[in-house]
């Protein structure tokens, strides 16, 4: 008989749903990985437009316009073992795995993972505190976002995440995100738009432990 949810894990499951994220349950973090690979296999890759492709151009800028396009995919945080594994499967697939150099990309960017240190069920949201800036890069500037949340890592509020935040502080300079869903903004007719400001989907990947 499978194991009753705890309410804080059922609530930041309802929670998430609400912000527009994409909630999936895995084992542990190679099949977290497995499904970030297979999001960004089923979407269409970024593609920078270029302005005047139809115009008569010189060799070298028609050849920039019909450049053959490569999915990015971006794990900065990963350990060295578990990136090397991540890099061979997403070659065999096509794909450019890049753990650093974010500024690089930053038009294109298909996929970006990073494991989240904490999550709260009143709003769905993940946490990430790092001192990296190509990890932070990397969730704001990917088309999906694929976030790996331990399920022992969810608290049922803000306030219960005090103790987390009060160790953070102590490192010195951090930078912390909340991530709720995916980006969204509106104008003033107040007309809902996703991803002008981030990624267009947010996926969490509950892990096992």
């Amino acid at each position: 008989m499978a194991a009753a949810e705890s309410p804080a894990l059922a609530l930041f499951k309802k929670k998430a749903a609400v912000v527009s994220a994409k909630v999936v349950e895995v084992k542990n973090l190679d099949e977290a990985l497995a499904y970030a690979l297979d999001v960004c296999e089923q979407k269409e890759a970024c593609e920078l437009l270029f302005t005047g492709c139809d115009e008569n151009l010189s060799p070298d800028a028609e050849g920039l316009c019909g450049r053959a396009v490569t999915k990015t995919f971006a794990a900065p945080g990963l350990a060295k073992k578990e990136f090397a594994a991540l890099e061979k499967k997403g070659k065999e697939k096509g794909f450019t795995i890049i753990k650093e150099g974010m500024r690089a990309h930053l038009a294109g960017i298909d996929v970006g993972f990073a494991v989240a240190n904490l999550g709260i069920a009143e709003t769905g949201s993940c946490v990430i505190a790092s001192q990296s800036e190509d990890l932070r890069l990397s969730g704001m500037v990917c088309e999906v976002n694929v976030i790996a949340l331990p399920k022992s890592a969810i608290v049922a509020s803000l306030y219960d995440a005090e103790e987390f935040m009060n160790a953070v502080m102590k490192e010195g300079v951090m930078y912390t995100s909340f991530i709720s869903g995916p980006s969204r903004t509106a104008d003033i007719e107040r007309v809902l738009t996703l991803g002008v400001h981030g990624p267009l989907e947010l996926h969490v990947a509950l892990m096992e432990g």
